[in-house]
């Protein structure tokens, strides 16, 4: 059992690192209950991973630490005594137990593993693990482009323009001040066309929206699921609200994205 005993120890902290990030997984998605039992289970598992090397250093301190204290009076009253035996030399400390290379190479592994799995969540948008995977998707299929959304709503006529560049001055009473300030509508009104950035990767298509005078556009999920872009280039937009051509402000353009190599990702 002594044999095997790391081994055990290295594989309940590899499941408690494990446990402790679907704590991570089920804080950030608000599940409180998943969190609070991933997070219990991944403690325990830790402390089974290393409770006994820290008693048994603890231990191992509180040995030598009252040997040296018992050395250290038996030598004192040695001397008192005129004993040769004070002057010795003190004893070579306790040896500490080897570390087996084999551990060390399981742990190295068990870290890998943890590790990989890690960055693939996170690639992957950072998934609520406590959400069913859907069988259907409701993007088209990887054999056919992705369909373009057309807008329900017309383009907005010249006059919204032209109204937007106007300046409207309230109409001031007798009793207010004629120089009443003015509010300027073209501050508040959009300023850029919305490009078509269908079919391209989530990061060229933010970055062709702010060549075209918007910074700030939004993206999500088109699956329904729910997952972060956290790596943006992974992603790829499959459709885009408003249309092309359609005047946008800051926020206003939404892109639907799937991830590379899903169905519908216009491949």
């Amino acid at each position: 059992m002594k044999r095997i005993a790391p081994y055990l120890r290295v594989v309940a902290g590899m499941f408690a690192a494990i446990f402790v990030w679907m704590a991570f997984l089920y804080v950030i998605h608000g599940d409180v209950a998943g969190f609070l039992l991933m997070l219990g289970i991944g403690l325990g598992l830790g402390y089974l991973a290393v409770g006994k090397l820290v008693r048994d250093r603890r231990a191992r301190f509180e040995a030598e630490r009252a040997a040296l204290g018992a050395r250290a009076e038996s030598g004192h009253r040695a001397y008192l005594a005129g004993d040769p035996a004070a002057f010795a030399p003190p004893p070579d400390p306790t040896p500490r137990p080897p570390v087996r290379r084999g551990v060390v190479i399981a742990a190295a592994v068990a870290a890998l593993f943890v590790a990989f799995g890690i960055i693939t969540d996170i690639q992957d948008g950072l998934e609520d693990p406590g959400e069913p995977v859907p069988t259907t998707s409701a993007v088209p299929s990887a054999g056919a482009p992705a369909p373009r959304t057309t807008s329900t709503t017309p383009p907005a006529p010249s006059t919204t323009v032209a109204a937007a560049a106007t300046t409207t001055t309230p109409v001031t009473s007798p009793t207010m001040s004629a120089a009443a300030p003015t509010t300027n509508v073209a501050e508040t009104a959009p300023t850029a066309v919305m490009p078509d950035v269908v079919c391209m990767d989530l990061q060229a298509a933010q970055d062709t929206i702010q060549d075209a005078g918007v910074f700030y556009s939004r993206s999500v999920d088109a699956t329904g699921r729910g997952r972060a872009q956290v790596l943006d280039r992974n992603w790829v937009v499959v459709s885009q609200a408003p249309a092309p051509g359609v005047l946008i402000g800051e926020g206003d353009a939404v892109l639907s994205v799937v991830k590379g190599g899903e169905p519908g990702d216009c491949s």
